[in-house]
């Protein structure tokens, strides 16, 4: 496929008249200069998008919704009754048992086969997102002339312009005629909503005596449950890796930051203050209480009960969210032995800097006497003149930094005891950052 093409929408289609879904990235081979591949990444990222994101899938599931909705409100009441739910000398209804069982078959089987290569769109929207950070990718060479406005793809990752007057503040592939993430985020909210008005229903149902009485209520309520459920582990799934991808941004920024720096380029940036440093990602977990101390009150049935079950939706998530942190820095406390610090070395994704490539896997980080990084199963890397820079935070995954070393060598690292290691890095003589 050429650069032209991707920038054209096919005129191949579907049956369905639908694009067809772009190559993965593994499959498409690297051509002359960056500039074309992001071309590609940014062409084939918008048509993975369009599939993924779009709102048809919306008007498919209310369409499955309703479908099974009139299936199981027409086929509940026989089965309750076959199974001994319902009043003394209620008969199953044996034609609508049918009826609704076909119903319900056959909205599924539609559903299935509409829906057969969406799992391969969200998993190709993924890959073509993450398309620049590959280290042959980011070695390919500049392409000229490059464009004086609009998009610049040398401009798009840091490692690229770690050289230029500025960082691009907002890097990575841009999508040709993508879906926004208005539908993202709208669906990571509408979906829980219809899981608990489906949970409300069931509730409802399960009130009633015979349990057949109450079907009117539960055939729906589980259907609308089932359903919101999986659409939130969806919706939330992919709203999850777009704040993933962010963070591995976030991480690119700090780095060739402090490259920057070290290359005398760019200030070293002030410490923020405390209260800026906060994680405001747990906001929302702290808007449930909040809603829930309000409905409570509204009500007039607030008790011990009901502040103690809002306590405890604010603080339980924040609670497990940092005790597994600490959790992690004293496994890797206990693992070190004393005063070293543990680290897990990564491969690297970006084309080495220096003569020095450590393995990746566990590896300890002496940092008392001589400084030194030991891997497992590698030979000892002296960290005499290294500098130590940091990347951005995040919510639930461990902080990543780089060693850079005298001869211009990168290490990258994750390390939980971030505090800690800061600290005994800069005691030992490293710069950090």
């Amino acid at each position: 496929m050429t650069v032209a093409q991707a920038e054209v929408p096919g005129e191949e289609v579907t049956r369905r008249g639908r694009a067809p879904l772009p190559p993965s990235p593994r499959d498409v081979p690297l051509p002359a200069t960056f500039g074309d591949w992001y071309d590609l990444a940014a062409a084939h990222l918008g048509t993975a998008q369009r599939r993924d994101g779009g709102g048809r899938r919306m008007l498919a599931g209310l369409l499955l919704l309703l479908g099974l909705l009139a299936g199981a409100g027409i086929g509940t009441r026989p089965v309750l009754v076959l199974l001994g739910h319902g009043a003394d000398g209620d008969r199953a209804d044996v034609a609508s048992l049918v009826v609704g069982g076909v119903i319900v078959a056959v909205t599924l089987t539609w559903w299935l086969r509409h829906r057969r290569d969406w799992g391969r769109a969200r998993v190709l929207r993924r890959a073509w997102s993450r398309a620049l950070r590959r280290p042959d990718v980011l070695a390919l060479p500049v392409r000229e002339p490059r464009p004086a406005d609009g998009v610049d793809p040398e401009a798009m990752h840091h490692f690229r312009a770690r050289r230029h007057a500025e960082l691009e503040p907002y890097p990575g592939v841009k999508p040709v005629d993508g879906a926004t993430g208005l539908l993202d985020a709208a669906r990571a909210v509408l979906y829980p909503i219809v899981a608990a008005v489906g949970l409300l229903l069931v509730a409802v149902g399960l009130d009633q005596q015979p349990l057949a009485d109450g079907a009117v209520a539960l055939a729906p309520g589980v259907v609308v449950l089932v359903v919101g459920l999986a659409a939130s582990v969806r919706a939330w799934w992919r709203l999850a890796d777009g704040f993933a991808l962010v963070g591995l941004e976030h991480d690119d920024a700090a780095r060739w930051s402090g490259w920057r720096v070290l290359h005398g380029l760019q200030e070293p940036a002030l410490l923020r203050p405390w209260w800026r440093r906060l994680n405001v990602a747990f906001l929302p977990i702290a808007g449930g209480g909040l809603i829930l101390v309000v409905a409570r009150l509204g009500t007039g049935s607030m008790r011990v009960d009901g502040v103690a079950v809002a306590v405890g939706v604010c603080v339980l998530p924040v609670l497990a969210v940092y005790a597994s942190f600490a959790l992690r820095a004293l496994a890797g406390r206990l693992r070190a032995r004393g005063a070293d610090v543990e680290v897990l070395v990564l491969a690297d994704d970006v084309p080495a800097l220096g003569p020095v490539v450590v393995p990746p896997g566990p590896a300890l980080l002496r940092l008392d006497g001589t400084p030194e990084l030991r891997p497992a199963g590698g030979v000892p890397v002296p960290l005499d003149g290294a500098t130590l820079i940091s990347g951005a935070p995040h919510m639930v995954a461990a902080r990543r930094h780089w060693l850079v070393l005298a001869d211009a060598s990168q290490v990258p690292l994750v390390c939980a005891d971030v505090s800690r290691l800061r600290r005994r890095a800069a005691d030992a003589g490293l710069r950090v950052l």
